[in-house]
């Protein structure tokens, strides 16, 4: 039994997503007891699914099991709607979107928009960049993103920025898919203002109780420019770029970005989109309201909220951030990073069944025994399975 309406928070990234996902899952028993279901049991769950989905391609044929199981949870649900949060989920062609649609007959897809004011989305897109293990300065990409620097240099920067950010063109392309009525966009507010106020502007547009549900923790993971410039220059090294996708996912977004660095946000200066770009960011944020105005989509918040506002951090250029302070921020990273591979050692070592292999080497009734005390039980294949301790470590190795 499908449900009713299903929710889809298709991004922007940048605009709080993580924040609403968080503050989604701190409230999960609440919104099931009102009807509303998070698929899965963990965000990574949904957020599997849809990425696999964005890689699907008709030519492929069935689509990918992960988002087979997904939808297969929703189709378990009774209740009244489904919530699905990816910041990526723009991005979907119009098959991948309709395959999507096809998924869930009989409900209603109702599109929710996140979008920001330029001139806080630039520099935050940017640091986003690095940890894409691109190399553009904030300058130059900037400059790409206002159409300053020449058309031919820089292009790949400012398709970066666009194909994220460009909210009206998100909200006409959706609109054409869905009609009108089933797209609404949600604006971030002015910092220095309420920070719940965007999980309640949120949770209007999802219909989600304002009575049952609260706001979530802030998400700390962004970085400062000490730190985003170590991780820009680290991606032009040699030994990073002989790294995977997955290797660099794993060990330098994950662990030095994330665990290593992050923490260090407040000690560094902040980001702030160049001086001499406030002017563009102006003039572009008018022609964005003009054009989401146009559309007539529903509006959660203010349009105003996405006038650029004068910063209370004076801008700082990270390129040209005095070398000790990249020093500071540098050894501070290899000495988390260092702790973290400790960690995990540890917990690796202590989990090898090692009373078990002593056992074997006694006796054969003994060791049997043995064994089915410190190892589950074979699985249908014949291979054991791994200790639970192994597979928790294993876990965060592949986050």
């Amino acid at each position: 039994m499908a449900p009713a309406v299903v929710y889809l928070h298709i991004g922007s990234p940048k605009t709080g997503t993580t924040y609403l996902q968080g503050s989604m899952w701190a409230n999960r028993a609440a919104l099931r007891a009102d009807g509303v279901l998070l698929p899965g049991k963990s965000r990574s769950f949904v957020t599997n699914a849809v990425s696999d989905l964005l890689k699907w391609r008709p030519s492929k044929g069935a689509l990918p099991p992960a988002w087979q199981r997904l939808v297969e949870d929703v189709d378990a649900w009774s209740g009244r709607s489904v919530v699905l949060s990816h910041e990526h989920l723009h991005k979907a062609t119009a098959r991948q979107f309709q395959a999507l649609a096809d998924s869930f007959p009989g409900a209603r897809i109702e599109v929710v928009l996140t979008t920001r004011d330029l001139a806080r989305s630039v520099p935050a897109q940017w640091q986003s960049s690095v940890r894409q293990r691109h190399t553009w300065t904030l300058g130059e990409y900037a400059d790409a993103v206002s159409a300053v620097a020449p058309a031919e240099a820089l292009t790949g920067a400012a398709e970066h920025f666009w194909r994220r950010q460009d909210s009206s063109g998100i909200v006409a392309r959706f609109v054409d898919r869905v009609g009108l009525d089933q797209v609404r966009i949600v604006t971030v507010p002015a910092s220095g203002g309420d920070p719940d106020e965007l999980w309640w502007r949120f949770a209007r547009a999802c219909d989600l109780s304002r009575e049952t549900t609260r706001p979530g923790a802030v998400s700390h993971e962004s970085l400062g420019a000490a730190s985003a410039e170590v991780m820009r220059r680290l991606n032009g090294s040699p030994a990073v770029e002989a790294l995977t996708l997955a290797q660099y996912k794993k060990s330098i977004n994950h662990v030095l970005s994330r665990h290593a660095l992050a923490p260090r946000r407040g000690q560094e200066p902040g980001l702030v989109l160049p001086e001499q770009h406030r002017d563009w960011a102006e003039r572009a944020a008018e022609r964005m309201i003009e054009e989401l105005a146009a559309t007539g989509v529903e509006v959660i918040g203010d349009l105003a909220d996405l006038r650029p506002r004068p910063s209370s951090k004076p801008y700082v250029d990270p390129a040209l951030l005095p070398p000790e302070q990249l020093l500071e921020a540098a050894l501070d990273g290899i000495g988390g990073m260092a702790k973290e591979y400790v960690d995990l050692r540890r917990e690796l070592d202590s989990a090898q069944p090692s009373g078990a292999k002593k056992a074997v080497k006694k006796a054969a009734a003994a060791a049997q025994a043995q064994v089915a005390r410190t190892l589950p039980s074979e699985p249908v294949g014949g291979a054991p399975a791994r200790p639970a301790a192994v597979e928790r470590v294993l876990r965060r190795l592949k986050r």
